[in-house]
């Protein structure tokens, strides 16, 4: 971990070299920016499996929305009404989520900073140059991403054998809160790894996170005619969860 996190923060390093070179001086003349900046972070692979991780959890749940009318519908035999209000069980997954990965990521970052004897400036902000930030943000992603992965195939499966609605309903409640949290998380981390243009490392992130939603939700339905709903929502397990797999450093 600590042979990796030093080479991280050479490239971190030589990224703000090169960014501050590039950058034009307050009164020097105005540069647009490189409208491609965004598409290449996307291939570069210290960014790649981050964007997956900030991308994928995203797109699944675009998929879990998309799947809410004809499950509830055909299945549940629930009336247009009932369909709307169970929108609302990801919704408050959402907000929940969002709120604990908030004060999770603050806890996990003032523990990586204690365990290597680094002082937090509250007021001035942290040189996260030679600060292991990619362990910090990631602390106990694991975690998180076994209860995504059991979350989204249970969901496929409890509506293949027409499980009580309940049981969908807190599925849907469940995998809203961790997708936010995985997508919270990585999406920050993004931002962390390329601290001289983070609005073009966001930017790199809606590209994504937009780009995989919109792959799977055309396939969705094609792939539930051909296979089922079980296995669908397995299969989108194992491509998404399998990355956070890969990316999770030892």
């Amino acid at each position: 971990d600590s042979h990796q996190d030093e080479e991280c923060g050479t490239d971190r390093e030589r990224d703000a070299k090169r960014d501050d070179q590039e950058a034009p001086s307050a009164k020097g003349k105005f540069k647009v920016p490189n409208l491609f900046a965004a598409v290449r972070i996307i291939f570069r692979k210290d960014a790649a499996l981050v964007l997956w991780m900030a991308g994928s959890p995203y797109a699944i749940w675009y998929c879990v929305q998309a799947s809410i009318p004809p499950i509830f519908k055909d299945i549940y035999g629930f009336n247009d009404f009932q369909i709307g209000l169970s929108f609302l069980t990801g919704g408050f997954g959402t907000v929940l989520g969002s709120y604990a990965n908030g004060r999770l990521m603050d806890w996990n970052y003032k523990v990586t900073a204690r365990q290597i004897g680094h002082t937090v400036d509250k007021v001035s902000g942290d040189d996260l140059t030679h600060f292991p930030i990619e362990r910090a943000r990631a602390r106990g992603s694991w975690y998180i991403l076994a209860v995504y992965i059991c979350a989204l195939v249970g969901y496929g499966w409890a509506v293949r054998f027409c499980v009580h609605e309940s049981v969908a309903l807190i599925l849907q409640f469940v995998l809203a809160a961790v997708c936010t949290a995985l997508q919270q998380t990585f999406n920050i981390l993004l931002v962390d790894i390329f601290p001289a243009s983070p609005s073009t490392a966001a930017a790199s992130g809606n590209i994504t996170r937009c780009a995989l939603s919109a792959v799977a939700v055309a396939v969705l339905q094609p792939l539930v005619d051909a296979v089922g709903r079980g296995w669908v929502f397995t299969i989108l397990s194992i491509l998404s969860g399998g990355g956070g797999i890969v990316n999770r450093q030892p």
